[in-house]
């Protein structure tokens, strides 16, 4: 399988494309991470009929080119996804679906307001802008005070995604954290005020007024976020939502369950 890098204006992609590919799909990453991390989870799925674009996030990875790596809003990351998608639509012509894995899912639902996409995969996270839960989470960071503190201080408040998220029980084993720092292209902090973006970012189409269709799938064992609370969230969805719990899968599925 080979696997190409392309590159959108400052956007890096990672290409995986076998034979007579039927849709494609648009990946965004998780936390800390970047778009080269799942090629198990590609060149399976690329054997068997998708092309699959999996970009690195604004301010991740190689996606630094006019930026310190850790800067973003999630407006960027949502524009990069739709950027994608469009481009990929005008190239092969398929099926487009956007795909995003934890933190990803942010993006991936706020880009279905583009018509070059037909609907969203979104894995494992409650991370959906708009939706009641979210929005009760983001009440403090939408106070304008914090917002005035983070002007003040800049790019010196930041967050260590190490110790926001323990990465062995993340990804479901002891180690991972330390096998995850071997990677020079992840990002293990954020600018405090590019965190804020994902709860005071507001989707073109908000959740309750969504009509494409989603997978929303979960692992039965992720220690991050429980099947109950997931499933509050795809209810909290509007149009046609399918929600799938794989009841032996952690939290990653692309990398360990695919």
């Amino acid at each position: 399988m080979k696997r190409e890098e392309h590159l959108l204006g400052e956007i890096y992609a990672y290409r995986y494309q076998g034979k007579n590919p039927k849709y494609a799909l648009v990946v965004s990453h998780g936390i800390a991470s970047h778009g080269g991390i799942y090629d198990k989870f590609c060149v399976h799925h690329a054997e068997k009929g998708a092309d699959i674009w999996s970009f690195d996030a604004p301010g991740h990875g190689k996606s630094t080119t006019n930026r310190p790596r850790g800067q973003w809003t999630m407006e960027e990351w949502a524009d990069a996804s739709v950027a994608y998608a469009e481009h990929v639509k005008i190239e092969t012509g398929l099926p487009v679906f956007v795909l995003g894995s934890s933190l990803g899912i942010a993006a991936a639902f706020s880009a279905l307001h583009s018509d070059a996409i037909t609907g969203a995969i979104l894995m494992g996270s409650p991370a959906v802008p708009s939706t009641p839960l979210l929005a009760a989470m983001g009440e403090p960071w939408r106070n304008e005070a914090v917002g005035q503190v983070l002007g003040m201080v800049g790019r010196a408040a930041r967050m260590d995604c190490s110790i926001l998220f323990n990465f062995d029980e993340d990804y479901g084993y002891a180690g991972a954290g330390e096998q995850k720092r071997t990677d020079p292209w992840n990002t293990w902090t954020y600018d405090l005020a590019s965190w804020r973006t994902l709860y005071t970012y507001e989707p073109p189409i908000p959740a309750d007024k969504n009509e494409k269709p989603i997978l929303f799938a979960c692992g039965g064992k992720d220690a991050s976020f429980p099947r109950e609370l997931l499933k509050g969230v795809a209810d909290s969805i509007s149009g046609p939502v399918e929600f799938y719990c794989m009841e032996e899968g952690t939290h990653q599925l692309m990398l360990f369950h695919t």
